[in-house]
């Protein structure tokens, strides 16, 4: 995972982090592709005289001259906006010169409304740096056998997680399988890595750390039920489920209470019976996957839980940040499991086996809570 598709995820889920991350001001006046429009002479925008032509037109003068140059105005606005933008998420987004985490989060870290959010998303940063150093950045192109030789070094590494992979999968690197069956096998260990799951395990670590365990849904409790019934929209209902009992709405058996939830949910202005009984519905049909929540049933839930009487302000807030960005990636598992799925070609057996062992790679790596 790259830090673009990262954000294309928030914004996917939550327009309002488009603004977060590419601020209006940031943004180009321009049509958005002119950056590499004037830089790079596409031909839509200024036709060269090879483009006019034809290839196989010669003559005296430089066969990529443009017949045609940007207005002076556009490129005072293009480099005054280069200007704007430099050192920012709008920069790294617009050249993708450096896609880096280590470049993401310390761009992260110069804006203020990001920065505090690092020191509670610390261990998530930690270990999405730390897991990109493991592979070497060639920058280049290169031949297969260095590509090969430089993922080998990298899943055997010291520190390396990957050697606690299946000894089967482990076994064929060392086997004499082609050399493209064997860089095959390294990317499914690392999508094993490298995918929402282990986010999520990182997250419940900054909820751990930061004290907010009481209201974390468990990574177990995801393996469990996907395990039990392996479909997308069990991510889901295990999160509202959890959601409804970190809320108090619960019944005296201790099981969730739907009806509970929406009188919790509808605001107290609007106590009426309908409404209330209109939630409620609408909640049954979020656990049945008919509806999915939207963004501002998501936050009302989290101000419930994430109240001022268990938690001072600094607590309320990081709170809530962490509980939106949950329900985000249980989002993004859905469409996870469903590429998963793809692959497995619907058997439920592998399906089932690849959840259990990235539960085994959290127990290996100590990234499982411990009762």
């Amino acid at each position: 995972m790259y830090p673009l598709r990262l954000i294309a995820m928030l914004e996917q889920v939550d327009p309002s982090f488009r603004d977060l991350f590419y601020p209006q001001k940031l943004r180009c006046p321009l049509e958005k592709r002119i950056v590499r429009a004037i830089e790079e002479h596409w031909p839509v925008f200024f036709p060269t005289q090879k483009d006019y032509r034809g290839s196989n037109w010669s003559g005296t003068l430089p066969e990529n001259k443009p017949l045609y140059r940007p207005h002076p105005e556009s490129e005072r606005k293009l480099a005054q906006w280069k200007k704007n933008i430099e050192g920012t998420i709008a920069e790294f987004r617009a050249y993708r010169a450096d896609v880096s985490w280590t470049r993401f989060i310390t761009i992260c870290a110069a804006i203020p409304r990001l920065r505090y959010l690092l020191n509670d998303f610390k261990p998530l940063a930690d270990f999405l740096i730390n897991e990109e150093s493991f592979w070497p950045n060639h920058g280049r192109a290169v031949r297969e056998d260095d590509y090969f030789k430089g993922q080998m070094q990298a899943v055997f590494s010291p520190n390396s997680p990957y050697r606690f992979s299946d000894p089967k999968r482990l076994q064929l690197l060392e086997s004499d399988k082609s050399v493209r069956e064997k860089i095959l096998m390294i990317w499914l260990m690392h999508q094993l890595l490298d995918r929402p799951l282990m986010i999520l395990a990182i997250l419940q670590q900054c909820a751990k750390n930061e004290g907010y365990w009481l209201f974390w849904l468990p990574i177990q409790n995801h393996i469990a039920a996907i395990v039990k019934m392996p479909t997308p929209l069990t991510f889901r209902k295990t999160w509202l489920e959890h959601a409804m009992q970190v809320s108090g709405a619960i019944k005296k058996s201790g099981k969730s209470c739907p009806r509970k939830w929406a009188r919790m949910l509808v605001s107290k202005q609007d106590q009426d019976l309908n409404l209330i009984n209109a939630k409620a519905v609408e909640i049954n049909n979020w656990l049945k996957g008919k509806k999915q929540p939207s963004m501002e049933n998501i936050r009302r839930a989290g101000r419930i839980i994430f109240n001022s009487s268990r938690l001072n302000s600094t607590q309320m807030e990081a709170g809530k940040d962490l509980w939106l960005f949950s329900w985000m990636i249980t989002l993004w598992l859905e469409k996870h499991f469903k590429e998963i799925t793809a692959g497995f070609k619907g058997d439920e057996r592998k399906i089932k086996t690849y959840y259990r062992r990235f539960f085994q790679y959290l127990k290996n790596n100590q990234l499982a809570h411990k009762d």
